[in-house]
């Protein structure tokens, strides 16, 4: 008797799991598929499609006309040569965890998007902008951040390409580091506080901070008036724990 039991016991757990993994790997074919149909628009626009609803000094890049009229949530494009990112970028209007479990295209899912900090002005540049993402044992989304806590793979992948809706940009890494969400009692630094910074001082407190957490050394720095861009994801070294990437925009002599 006891036998059977076990036997159901374990049968059923079997089936459980299985519906699991089926149910996860479903979320996923749904979430790449979505994001190809819209890479798919961005690599086929057509020139003349334009936007003239913008103010002028913004104008919405072409390439990314039919998305944004699609949805007004989406705000570019994240692309890393030789990894597994390449993916649109969103911006909640209000709920900065609602692209946590849903995919560009608003439907639940549990792979979400990547998508910016709900407080970060996008006509702002000369800033620091938060971006986030699962970190997925797969590498999808923002899962092989974590190879960037070895150098040769930082060395390897030193670019970040971000097109938002009115520019498009190359940034390259100045930090690596991991940390953690603390309680907001705790009178630590918080990286992920450091948005839309304003003032000179702000700026240098947050590249300080980050070059005296970074994992190896990296030759690049930031000056005030740099734009920076903020990769940031789930890391499992502590509770609660977070790796970060940081880059500064390449700009044209």
């Amino acid at each position: 008797m006891k036998l059977k039991i076990l036997t159901v016991i374990f049968l059923l757990l079997f089936l459980s799991s299985t519906a699991y993994l089926v149910d996860t790997q479903v979320e996923y074919l749904i979430s790449d598929r979505i994001n190809a149909q819209m890479n798919e628009k961005v690599q086929e626009f057509s020139s003349e499609v334009s936007n003239g609803t913008e103010e002028k000094e913004f104008e919405i890049l072409p390439k990314f006309s039919e998305l944004y009229e699609e949805n007004q949530e989406f705000t570019g494009w994240i692309k890393i040569e030789g990894t597994e990112i390449d993916y649109p970028v969103m911006k909640p209007t209000e709920d900065n965890d609602f692209y946590l479990n849903h995919s560009p295209d608003g439907n639940y899912n549990q792979y979400g998007a990547i998508y910016f900090d709900v407080s970060s002005d996008l006509k702002n540049p000369s800033t620091n902008w938060i971006l986030y993402g699962h970190n997925f044992r797969d590498g999808s989304m923002f899962g092989s951040l974590k190879k960037y806590k070895n150098e040769s793979y930082y060395q390897e992948h030193p670019i970040i390409k971000l097109d938002t809706l009115y520019e498009e940009g190359e940034y390259e890494i100045i930090s690596v580091f991991t940390s953690q969400v603390f309680r907001k009692d705790q009178d630590v630094f918080k990286y992920y506080q450091y948005t839309n910074i304003q003032s000179k001082e702000k700026f240098d407190e947050y590249i300080s901070n980050i070059e005296k957490l970074s994992l190896y050394e990296i030759d690049e720095t930031a000056e005030f008036g740099d734009s920076l861009i903020t990769l940031s994801t789930c890391d499992e070294w502590t509770e609660n724990g977070r790796i970060a990437v940081v880059a500064k925009k390449i700009t044209s002599e």
